[in-house]
């Protein structure tokens, strides 16, 4: 019985403890709860005091006669309860009932105690109010209720004393007994613990913002940014240690932030809050070692504060800047003659696609090929070094007679091409002959005078062809002929009708060829530097009943220009993503098959739907399926670039660039695009190693993918050589002819039900032995 009560009585302390401390947050902040917290407090101990004085005069009273007491009782234990109930939902209120009880009290002891001494107690605890009032409420309410207080102070002070509303002495036996535990209950406990309560929130709310402000100076110090605090005025007001570091100064509270901080844009802005925005960048310290700072983070506060937190960003930018440079030197040199440094073939072309739109209806720019006939006797006489002294000879003798309007470009090893200004078709020949006739009979080498034997070819554009390259082609066709036949020039303007011919029927035939599903694909692995396999990329092929083997290079443009490549590429996506599940179907390695868009198709609306359907049409992953897009579009269109591939990469396809580096992509722009893999394009790799331009190009690529978290691929990988140079480099991946030639699915198939992903023979050290035990193509 005894262990029953204990248990009893711990369970009724333990809820009392809950009920009065909150020890678990409730609906309220901290501060909110301490004083709901002295609240309870207060009104528990007038409730326990109103139990025991209440009971007995209430049944004094009825003793007496006096019935009233026991109204007054049940009144204030209603009032108390009251409170009590709706303190959690409404403590204010509950506090503002609180007070009014007391002031009832006050005004009850005032009334019905008819000892003058005793009945000024009330006044005594009116006192009170206020001070539960600015504890538990607010100042405003507190400052009230100490001005009503002049009210009792007026009447304790002038002695007066109101009648009783009963007309007689009500005064019960024991009221002294019940004002004095009354007066000592409230002054000596409920007022105490109440207090107590709000000054252990006050304690706990500054030991916890003590440990906030050390865990604040740890991180301002230490979160790796260098940061900075400035007024509205622009001074500074704090600063951490990285800071202060790169503007070399112990301490900097009080400085303009402008005295470090130098604009690097082109407006050269001062470092003013307005123009301290989040991205702009700044240089800091001497003009000779100066740094570059990045301000990646921007918070206001609402009294004006600014703090900044900046990256240094000088590295990246030299990085970046070193590698736009050696790219656009790559790229000058990818498409320009070393010997000559003039255009080359696919230059050469699109200068003359770029005249397309400057050209008034009725007219033509003559293509003239020159073919350098005595080039290879000069070669096999005095050597190749003469012979480039011929070639540079013959380049100056011809921009001098075409004139400074024309373009000269070297389209083959022994054919320099001419492209004339634009006239009406009926002048060209004449333009033509011009060139011919002034150009001289003799060349002045270092040997003596060597004769100027050419042979001429002409084609217009784009009359002769809707293409820069069927022109040139034209014109090579013209020139040999004229080789074979000995023709002056006025002679050579021909039209050639089989690549017509050849082109209408790729195009009539491609339609057909897609519906039919004519169309092959094969696929090329991507190969980890261990020979592990990483995926594939699906390549397409067709091999026409009545054209014969067709490559891409000539059904692609076709289809470009006769608006089917969409068709392509729902055909491609369509047998990649059946072929997937079919081997998933086998049991199969999940590998991703890479498959390649065009800007036409990024350019479409419905892509990410075509996409997502074909997908699940096929019942496989996003994660099977990954994109390449070409470099060329993301520069042209990187606004709708970037949304059409967030929107792919954010349902998990794995997004590529493809041919990286020959599309004058922005670097500033790469970081921000949403790509996966970055793959180095095959003309980079040409002459590697050795090459220490190239190297120095492929290095920085690799560099710069891996600082921003990308995987490289490598493509057209053909030599040993080029493999143990990209792998001491990192390389992620690697595709090319050494590795595997691209192969239909079947296969495949067998490869991967009989080795897993991993070729066979392969070898690290021994790069391209995978050749010799892979499965016949």
């Amino acid at each position: 019985m005894l262990q029953r009560c204990l248990h009893w009585a711990t369970r009724v302390l333990s809820h009392l403890r809950r009920f009065t401390l909150l020890p678990a947050p409730p609906r309220v902040q901290e501060g909110t709860r301490a004083q709901l917290s002295a609240l309870r407090i207060v009104l528990l101990s007038g409730l326990a005091v109103e139990v025991v004085i209440g009971l007995h005069s209430a049944w004094v009273g009825i003793r007496e006669g006096q019935y009233y007491v026991v109204w007054i009782v049940v009144a204030f234990y209603a009032a108390l309860v009251a409170a009590i109930r709706w303190s959690d939902l409404h403590p204010r209120q509950s506090t503002v009932g609180l007070i009014v009880t007391i002031y009832a009290a006050g005004l009850a002891i005032t009334l019905f105690i008819r000892v003058p001494e005793i009945a000024r107690l009330g006044y005594l605890f009116c006192y009170t109010a206020p001070l539960l009032a600015g504890l538990l409420h607010s100042r405003r309410l507190a400052l009230g209720l100490m001005v009503l207080n002049l009210l009792p102070f007026w009447a304790a002070f002038t002695g007066f004393h109101p009648p009783s509303p009963l007309g007689e002495d009500t005064t019960l036996p024991d009221a002294p007994l019940y004002i004095h535990a009354l007066l000592f209950t409230f002054f000596n406990l409920c007022m105490p613990l109440a207090a107590f309560r709000i000054v252990s929130s006050l304690q706990a709310s500054q030991r916890r913002l003590a440990q906030a402000n050390v865990l604040y100076e740890a991180l301002f110090e230490n979160h790796g940014a260098a940061t900075v605090v400035c007024g509205p005025d622009g001074r500074v007001q704090r600063a951490n240690g990285l800071f202060l570091s790169l503007i070399g100064v112990p301490s900097a509270q009080g400085q303009p932030l402008s005295q470090w901080l130098r604009g690097a844009g082109r407006d050269r802005a001062d470092a003013t809050p307005e123009h301290l925005r989040q991205g702009s960048e700044w240089h800091v310290g001497p003009l000779a070692e100066a740094r570059l700072l990045r301000i990646s983070s921007r918070h206001e506060s609402e009294t004006g504060e600014v703090m900044l937190a900046l990256h240094d960003v000088t590295e990246l930018r030299t990085l970046q800047h070193d590698l736009l440079r050696s790219q656009a030197h790559a790229q000058f040199i990818a498409s320009h003659d070393a010997v000559t440094g003039l255009p080359k073939r696919e230059a050469f072309c699109r200068w003359l696609e770029a005249q397309r739109p400057r050209l008034a209806p009725g007219e033509t720019l003559p293509v003239v090929t020159f073919g350098l006939d005595t080039l290879r006797l000069i070669n096999a006489r005095h050597g190749r070094l003469h012979g480039d002294r011929y070639i540079l000879a013959c380049m100056r003798a011809l921009q001098k007679a075409a004139g400074s309007a024309a373009q000269v470009g070297r389209v083959r090893g022994s054919v320099l091409a001419v492209a004339l200004p634009a006239l009406a078709a009926a002048a060209a020949p004449g333009a033509v002959q011009r060139v011919r006739d002034a150009l001289p009979a003799d060349l002045a080498l270092a040997q003596g005078p060597t004769p100027l034997s050419m042979s001429v070819g002409v084609a217009f554009f784009p009359t002769d062809g809707d293409e820069a390259e069927q022109v040139v082609h034209l014109s090579e066709l013209a020139l040999d002929r004229a080789r074979r036949a000995r023709l002056d020039a006025s002679d050579l303007v021909i039209d050639e009708p089989q690549r017509h011919a050849r082109r209408l029927a790729i195009e009539a035939g491609l339609g057909r060829a897609i519906d039919e599903r004519e169309l092959e694909l094969v696929y090329q692995p991507k190969v980890a530097a261990s020979g592990e396999l990483l995926g594939f990329e699906a390549l397409l092929r067709w091999h026409s009943p009545l054209l014969g083997a067709v490559s891409p290079a000539e059904f692609v443009p076709v289809a470009e220009q006769a608006g089917w490549v969409t068709r392509l590429t729902d055909y491609v996506l369509d047998e990649v993503c059946r072929q997937i599940a079919a081997w998933r179907a086998e049991g199969a390695p999940a590998l991703p098959v890479a498959v390649n868009l065009s800007a036409r198709d990024l350019d479409r609306e419905n892509l990410f739907e075509t996409v997502l359907a074909v997908v699940g049409r096929h019942g496989i992953g996003a994660s099977s399926l990954s994109l390449e897009v070409t470099e060329t579009f993301l520069a042209e269109r990187p606004e709708r670039a970037f949304e059409q591939l967030q929107r792919l990469r954010a349902w998990s396809f794995q997004v590529a660039i493809d041919d990286f580096g020959t599309g004058y992509s922005s670097l500033a722009k790469l970081a921000d695009l949403p790509i996966d893999i970055l793959k180095i394009d095959r003309s980079f790799l040409r002459d590697l190693p050795g090459d220490a331009r190239r190297e120095r190009i492929v290095r920085s690529i690799v560099m710069l993918a891996k600082s921003l978290e990308l995987k490289v691929v490598a493509e057209g990988v053909e030599h040993p050589e080029q493999l143990t140079f990209l792998q001491a480099l990192g390389v992620d991946g690697y595709q090319g002819f050494l590795l595997h030639a691209p192969a239909p699915a079947a296969h495949w198939s067998e490869l991967l039900r009989r080795h897993s992903t991993h070729l066979i023979g392969w070898s690290p050290t021994r790069p391209g032995a995978s050749l010799s035990g892979a499965l016949p193509v």
